[in-house]
């Protein structure tokens, strides 16, 4: 039997395979510093319910970098837009590894928000070349492949941090932001004729929130990431001003939850019915957060915390099914770049919105956004299985059949 050649794009074809070692490069990038960025924060003098604020800004910002982001797409070479945005992020990256005061992190906050531009730009990109079974394409490119660099890049920046300091974790985030922009600079922009280009009217986000099924799923995304980040954002404060963990080690923990993210995420992909019942995939996701919120408010070993850090990796499962359940729904090709990036806004402000009142709490005591967490999401579970009981298998594989986006061109070998 002949063996297959092992390639650079791993047998997703040239233009997915970009998209995979992109999505790399930026999750190894987050990964890398997400793990001390509250604490960064506040050794550079800033006070615990500023530093619950100044992640709650970044909720601000990502609504006025993202909200104008499709409509640039429809006028600009995206590709290039995606490009730029991701320059923005490199730049605020290597002042705050620079800071010497939290009030010089103001580039980092309004670079990491400008980059956020590539993810619904990228999504369409990946949605146009996977054409179909797109809930395992997104579930492979946007979930298990980054969840691996997610896992690694936190152990390299914990070995950074214990040699040289918490900056040195934003340099090496600089670095993966470098890798990834290079395989966003291979991506192909499609030619239109000019006829084509003439008839083709520009979407609007009144069309996206029109389609049927948008406006509950985009909801319930926004509870669900609210929810897991409610307890999620402060964690790496309260294990190391309630368990006395150190920050090299907190950040070595954050790679932890990649594992239950790869492993789920692979589930997912080999399980048809998983796939047919998205929100049913989400729910399991997020008692795997619940799970992690328990042992974390209980436990003071490091070590059952550290495996308790696997079920953390729920909350990037659930996103990334969110995304690929829009995605599969959505019936025409035009207007799902807008919902992508109506799915960015929203997730990503009730990400960033979460410190907000996790500070709050934290400040009367650091057990308060744990429970807060435990709460919600125990909440949200059973309103999850709830609509996907009404809708059936409509949000699965093979629901739409939809036309490729035309915003970008497949590459060809």
């Amino acid at each position: 039997m002949r063996r297959r050649k092992l390639t650079w794009h791993l047998g997703l074809g040239p233009a997915v395979g970009n998209v995979f070692w992109a999505m790399i490069g930026i999750e190894a990038a987050f990964g890398a510093y997400v793990g001390i960025w509250p604490l960064w924060i506040e050794a550079l003098g800033a006070p615990i319910t500023l530093v619950g604020l100044i992640l709650g800004v970044q909720g601000i910002l990502r609504l006025v970098t993202l909200a104008p982001s499709a409509a640039l797409a429809e006028r600009f070479d995206p590709a290039k837009l995606i490009v730029w945005s991701r320059v923005a992020t490199l730049i605020g990256l290597v002042t705050a590894g620079l800071a010497t005061h939290w009030t010089m992190l103001a580039p980092m906050i309004i670079g990491t928000a400008i980059g956020e531009i590539a993810f619904p730009l990228t999504q369409a990109h990946l949605a146009a070349n996977a054409r179909e079974n797109r809930v395992r394409a997104f579930t492979l490119v946007f979930n298990v492949g980054p969840a691996v660099a997610f896992g690694v890049a936190p152990l390299i920046a914990g070995g950074l941090i214990a040699l040289y300091g918490m900056r040195s974790a934003f340099f090496f985030a600089a670095a993966c932001t470098a890798f990834s922009i290079f395989f966003f600079a291979r991506f192909k922009t499609a030619e239109r004729p000019e006829e084509e280009q003439e008839s083709r009217s520009p979407s609007t986000y009144r069309e996206a929130l029109a389609e049927p099924h948008i406006k509950s799923l985009l909801t319930l995304q926004s509870l669900a990431i609210f929810s897991m980040a409610l307890g999620i954002s402060l964690l790496p404060t309260f294990l190391n001003d309630a368990r006395g963990i150190p920050p090299s080690i907190v950040a070595i923990m954050g790679g932890i939850g990649s594992v239950g993210a790869i492993i789920y995420g692979l589930i997912v992909a080999r399980s048809r019915k998983l796939q047919t019942f998205p929100l049913v995939s989400i729910a399991i996701a997020v008692c795997f957060v619940i799970a992690t919120f328990v042992i974390c408010l209980f436990a003071y070993s490091p070590w059952i915390i550290g495996i308790a850090f696997i079920g953390r990796g729920g909350l990037w499962s659930a996103w990334g099914l969110f995304v690929a359940a829009l995605g599969e729904i959505t019936r025409t090709d035009r207007i799902r770049p807008r919902v992508f990036t109506l799915s960015e806004m929203i997730g990503g402000t009730s990400w960033s919105a979460a410190p907000v009142l996790s500070g709050q709490l934290y400040a009367i005591s650091p057990n308060m956004p744990l429970v807060a967490g435990i709460i919600a999401c125990g909440a949200l579970v059973p309103v999850l299985i709830g609509l996907q009981k009404r809708l059936g298998n409509r949000l699965g594989p093979g629901v739409s059949q939809l036309s490729p986006v035309e915003s970008f061109e497949p590459e060809v070998t």
